[in-house]
C-alpha cells in the first residue's frame, strides 16, 4: 500500500486531489481529519475505572493481528474482513479486560518493585548473550526492532507482572478433584481392539454401461457440478522492475561507488564453530581437561562429567566479537580441532573446543561487479516504474484506454480471454504467468466495462486490468460432458455397491457370523486395529468410525466412509484405562487444573471489570476502521 500510496502521489490526478484534501482539512482542523484514521483522537475508543484507552493503541493492535492473519488467509485479508469476523471487537475486549485488571491490582495494593522488574528482564532468554548473560546492547536491539523503548518497555512489563502477580494470587493452589481426575481419565484414556475389512469402490467392478436415460437423470440431478464457473475476459498491462532493468544502463563509475558503499556488505568475517564447558570449580575443569587430553570425546565428557548436555556446549557459529574478551583472543589463535586449557573469565572457567574455521576476506570487485550492477539497475527500474505509472494514469486521466495509454508509452497490452476465480481458462486448464500479486481477484471486483486501479503486482509491479466481459456460470450442454456425466454416474455406481457390501457384512456380523468365515466370499482382507482410541486416530479408524466403535457391544460392528471405500470394525476386546498414577494421569490433572485456573481468572475478570466501570465509544471504535463510513455508503 505504502508503495502504491508513494507512486500515486506523482499523479496529476492525485496532486488535485491532495490540494482540495489540504483545503478540507484548514476547514476541518487536521487533528480532527488524522485523529482516527491514524489511530490518535482526543477521545479513548472505550473508558475503564475512569481512564480513557486511547484510539491509538486499538489501532495498533488491531492492525498487527490483521497482519499476523494474513499468513494464515493471504494477504488480501483486509480491515473490513477483519471487522465481520469480530477481530476489532476481541482486541478492544482483550484491551479492556487488561485494563480493568490494573485498576483492580491498584485499587488492591498490588505493587511491583523495580527489583522485580529488573530481574524480570535479565532472566529473559532473547536479552541473553552467547556467554548466557544479560547482554544490554541485543536488550536494546530487540526494543528498538520491536518499535519499543525501554522506558515503554518497562512500563508494559510492570504493569504485565502486576496482572500476572493479582492473576496467580487468585489461581495459585488450585487442585482438580481426584474423583473428577479420575472420571476424566477414566474416559479419555479407554480404549477398543477391532477386526476391520475394507471396501473400496474400485472392489465394484461389475456396473452396466448406463445408457442416455441414465446419464441425462444423473446430468440433472447434479446440475452443479456440471455448471461452468463465470468467466471475465480481460484486457491488461503490466510494469514490472525486473523487465524494465534489463533495459537499464549503469555507468560503470556507479558500480565502483556502490561496491565501495557496500564493502561491509562483502567482506565476511572470520568465524569459528566452537564448543564450550563453562564450570565454576577450577579443580573440576583441570579433571575434565585432561580427560579430553587422554583422548575422551569432548561432548561425551561435557555429559559424563559436566552433566552439560549438547545443546549447552554446542555455541555453532561465531566471530571475536560474539565472545567474550578474555576467551575470544585464544579461541581465535588456535588452529581447528585444538581443546584449550581452562580460561578464567567473571563466568567461570571456559574449556574451548575449536571445531571448524571459516576463514574472513573481501569479495573482489570484479568478483561482484555484475551482481553489484544488476543491482543498480534494478533500483533505477524500480524508480522508473513509478514515474512510468504516474505518466499511464495521467493518459487514463486524460480519457485515453488502457491500450491507448499502452500505445503511447510504448508498453505491452496482453489479453485474457476467459478465466474464472480459480485462475482457469474455459477448458479448465490453469492460466500461467499472470501478474503477482492479487491480480485474480482484482478482476472478479471490477465491473464489466471498467478499468481496475493501478495495482501493485508484488513488491516491483503494478497492474490494471479492465474487465471487458462476463460470461456468468451456465450449465453446460449434455452432450459436450456426455463423456464427464459417464465417468461420475460409474464412480457413483460403484460408491453404492461398495456401500451396500459393507451393510452386508455389518448385518452378517450382527446375525453372529465372523469376518474370517466370509472374507474370501466378499474378497476383504481382515486386519487387527488394536487400541482404538476416543480421538487422534489415523487413517485406518478415522474419528468419526472411532465414535461409533465406542458406541458398540463386543461383538457388534460399524461402518464409515474412509478415502476412496467403507470401512468395517467389529468391536473385539474393551481396554480400561489403567488406574494409578501414570503419566498421561499426571498430563490430564495439570490440564485439569489449567482449566480451572482460567476460569478462575476470567470470573475475576468480570468481577474486575464490574468493579471498576467499563464504558465503550461504539462510534469512535466505529470511526477508527470505518464501519461508519461503509454504513452510509
Amino acid at each position: 500500500m505504502l508503495l502504491l500510496m508513494r507512486k500515486r502521489i506523482g499523479s496529476v490526478i492525485i496532486k488535485v486531489f491532495a490540494f482540495f484534501l489540504i483545503l478540507g482539512f484548514g476547514a476541518w482542523g487536521v487533528q480532527d481529519m488524522l485523529g482516527y484514521q491514524v489511530g490518535g483522537g482526543s477521545g479513548g475508543v472505550a473508558e475503564v475505572g475512569g481512564e480513557a484507552l486511547p484510539a491509538r493503541a486499538l489501532y495498533k493492535d488491531v492492525y498487527s493481528e490483521v497482519n499476523r492473519m494474513r499468513q494464515f488467509l493471504g494477504t488480501s485479508f483486509n480491515i473490513e474482513q477483519a471487522r465481520q469476523l469480530g477481530v476489532v471487537d476481541s482486541v478492544l475486549q482483550r484491551q479492556i479486560n487488561a485494563a480493568a485488571t490494573i485498576v483492580g491490582a491498584d485499587d488492591l495494593g498490588v505493587v511491583i518493585s523495580d527489583r522485580l522488574v529488573r530481574n524480570a528482564i535479565v532472566d529473559q532468554p532473547m536479552f541473553r548473550g552467547l556467554a548466557g548473560n544479560f547482554d544490554r546492547e541485543r536488550f536494546q536491539q530487540i526494543l528498538q526492532s520491536n518499535g519499543l523503548t525501554e522506558e515503554a518497555y518497562v512500563a508494559r512489563l510492570r504493569e504485565d507482572l502486576m496482572t500476572q502477580q493479582l492473576l496467580e494470587t487468585i489461581s495459585s493452589g488450585v487442585i482438580a478433584p481426584a474423583r473428577w481426575v479420575d472420571r476424566v481419565h477414566s474416559f479419555q484414556e479407554e480404549s477398543r481392539d477391532v477386526e476391520t475389512v475394507f471396501v473400496p469402490d474400485s472392489a465394484i467392478a461389475d456396473v452396466p454401461e448406463p445408457n442416455d436415460t441414465n446419464l441425462r437423470k444423473y446430468f440433472n440431478d447434479n446440475k452443479q457440478t456440471f455448471t461452468a464457473p463465470e468467466h471475465r475476459a480481460l484486457t491488461f498491462v503490466r510494469l514490472d522492475a525486473a523487465d524494465l532493468a534489463e533495459e537499464m544502463e549503469v555507468a560503470d563509475g556507479d558500480v565502483q561507488a556502490s561496491y565501495d558503499e557496500r564493502l561491509d556488505e562483502f567482506t565476511m568475517e572470520e568465524r569459528r564453530t566452537v564448543r564450550q564447558i563453562l564450570l565454576n570449580d577450577e579443580e573440576k575443569a583441570k579433571e575434565i581437561i585432561l580427560q579430553i587430553k587422554d583422548g575422551k570425546d569432548f561432548l561425551h565428557v561435557a555429559k559424563d562429567i559436566a552433566k552439560q548436555d549438547k545443546s549447552t556446549v554446542e555455541l555453532g557459529e561465531v566471530t571475536q566479537e560474539d565472545l567474550l574478551p578474555d576467551i575470544a583472543d585464544p579461541v581465535f589463535t588456535s588452529t581447528k580441532g585444538s581443546v584449550l586449557d581452562p580460561i578464567k573469565s567473571a563466568l567461570g572457567w571456559h574449556i574451548m573446543q575449536v571445531v571448524d574455521i571459516s576463514p574472513g576476506g573481501t569479495k573482489s570487485f570484479r568478483d561482484v561487479s555484475e551482481q553489484v550492477r544488476e543491482d543498480l539497475a534494478f533500483q533505477k527500474a524500480v524508480d522508473a516504474i513509478f514515474d512510468l505509472s504516474n505518466r499511464f494514469e495521467d493518459e487514463l486521466g486524460g480519457g485515453a484506454s488502457i491500450s491507448e495509454a499502452a500505445g503511447r508509452l510504448g508498453l505491452k497490452v496482453e489479453n485474457l480471454e476467459a478465466v474464472d476465480q480459480f485462475g482457469n481458462d474455459a477448458t479448465g486448464t490453469a492460466v500461467t504467468d499472470l501478474p503477482a500479486g492479487n491480480f485474480i481477484a482484482t478482476a472478479f471486483v471490477t465491473e464489466e466495462g471498467e478499468d481496475s486501479a493501478m495495482t501493485e503486482a508484488g513488491e516491483a509491479g503494478f497492474f490494471i486490468l479492465r474487465v471487458d466481459g462476463i460470461t456468468p456460470p451456465a450449465l453446460r450442454a449434455f452432450n459436450t460432458v456426455r463423456e464427464n456425466v459417464a465417468v461420475a454416474w460409474r464412480a457413483a455406481k460403484q460408491r453404492e455397491g461398495a456401500q451396500a457390501l459393507a451393510a452386508v457384512i455389518v448385518g452378517a456380523v450382527a446375525d453372529g457370523q465372523h469376518l474370517t468365515d466370509r472374507a474370501a466370499e466378499w474378497q476383504v482382507e481382515v486386519k487387527p486395529v488394536n487400541g482404538v482410541r476416543r480421538g487422534g486416530n489415523q487413517s485406518v479408524i478415522n474419528d468419526l468410525l472411532a465414535a461409533k466403535v465406542f458406541k458398540l457391544k463386543l461383538g457388534q460392528a460399524a461402518m464409515e466412509r474412509i478415502g476412496d471405500g467403507f470401512r468395517v470394525a467389529v468391536l473385539k476386546k474393551i481396554h480400561a484405562a489403567t488406574s494409578g498414577p501414570s503419566e498421561s494421569r499426571k498430563e490430564l490433572t495439570e490440564q485439569l487444573i489449567q482449566a480451572l485456573q482460567q476460569d478462575l481468572s476470567s470470573q475475576l475478570v468480570v468481577a474486575l471489570r464490574e468493579g471498576a466501570g467499563v464504558t465503550i465509544n461504539r462510534s469512535a471504535v466505529d470511526a477508527l476502521f470505518g464501519e461508519r463510513q461503509n454504513r452510509d455508503r
